[in-house]
């Protein structure tokens, strides 16, 4: 499954056309990072990185003039200046209910111009109903300055649901107690241009945070119970303090990273150390493609891998090319 750019499908065949021609769409601006599936289908996240990107979710779609995105839920869903509505999505988190938990940064234009069209918010899209099922504010938990990345949810054994939040402009986890409404900020490392951030399975009802200080080298492991309890906070691991690491997704207590040296998707079993001998390689890109996300659909036992030419082409005005893959592997 490859494309290039963003080849829209809407749903009258002449609006793309249109909006390209009111530059509403500028399909060499739209830049996938992210994937994941669901039962059959597969869903993208291209952040409003420039101007032109008509939407920040898609459907990938396999039409016969090759493969399509469609925007998801619909393109209403993504109206600039519509505080309802998403603005920039810039990661987003499927549980195993099918819920899809964006983080809008209401930034858009991140590369060219950045402009703040409304205040940050998480949005819950159910790939069930097709809809918007929750919103979380997240303006009273930023600073001016924050730099939103990345998003993981943690269900506890009592059902309760608690969201994570990096802000690499502070080194800080924003935490929201979604039953409670309420959220705060701790801070967990240095400020860093980069905040990445996987959530792993430890125990029964216990979990933790696996971050990634872009472009420092090394691993930090946190403890979710003491960011739930509002706790000074400390570093359960720091590890691989020489060695530089880009996370590219979890799966239960499994994270997939590549060295900042190597195209090649490892897995990692935190059961053990992480060292040579732990570490599987599950997917080489091919020269020039560099693999940016990685996720499991464990109704499936599959692997599913981004690659994309994006370093190329994030400063230029070529279109990205994009190829998706599907890796044939249980994850337990």
């Amino acid at each position: 499954m490859a494309w290039s750019g963003g080849p829209a499908r809407l749903e009258c065949d002449h609006a793309a056309e249109m909006f390209m021609l009111k530059g509403q769409h500028v399909k060499e601006n739209v830049i996938a990072v992210k994937a994941i599936a669901y039962k059959d289908d597969v869903y993208v996240l291209t952040p409003r990185l420039k101007r032109g990107v008509l939407a920040t979710i898609w459907l990938v779609v396999a039409a016969s003039r090759g493969v399509e995105l469609q925007p998801y839920p619909d393109l209403g869903s993504h109206a600039v200046g519509d505080c309802r509505k998403l603005q920039n999505a810039v990661d987003f988190y499927l549980d195993h209910f099918g819920n899809l938990w964006v983080l809008d940064s209401g930034i858009i234009e991140t590369l060219g111009q950045p402009l703040c069209t409304c205040q940050p918010k998480v949005l819950v899209l159910s790939l069930l109903l097709h809809q918007v099922t929750r919103e979380l504010d997240l303006a009273g938990l930023v600073q001016p300055a924050s730099l939103l990345q990345g998003i993981v949810v943690e269900y506890g054994i009592d059902g309760k649901q608690f969201v994570y939040i990096s802000d690499a402009s502070r080194g800080a986890i924003i935490v929201y107690d979604v039953s409670a409404g309420t959220g705060w900020s701790v801070l967990a490392c240095a400020p860093a241009a980069g905040l990445q951030l996987a959530i792993i399975r430890r125990a029964l009802g216990h979990a933790a945070l696996v971050l990634v200080r872009i472009p420092h080298a090394g691993l930090i492991e946190l403890d979710t119970g003491a960011l739930r309890r509002q706790e000074t906070l400390a570093p359960l691991r720091l590890f691989e303090e020489h060695t530089h690491i880009i996370i590219l997704g979890a799966s239960a207590h499994h994270v997939f990273l590549r060295l900042a040296s190597s195209t090649d998707v490892l897995s990692w079993d935190t059961k053990s150390a992480f060292d040579s001998h732990h570490l599987e390689t599950i997917h080489s890109s091919v020269p020039s493609l560099l693999p940016t996300s990685v996720a499991v659909d464990p109704l499936l036992h599959t692997i599913i891998v981004l690659d994309s030419n994006y370093p190329d082409t994030v400063q230029g005005n070529g279109p990205t090319y994009h190829r998706i893959s599907f890796v044939d592997k249980i994850i337990y």
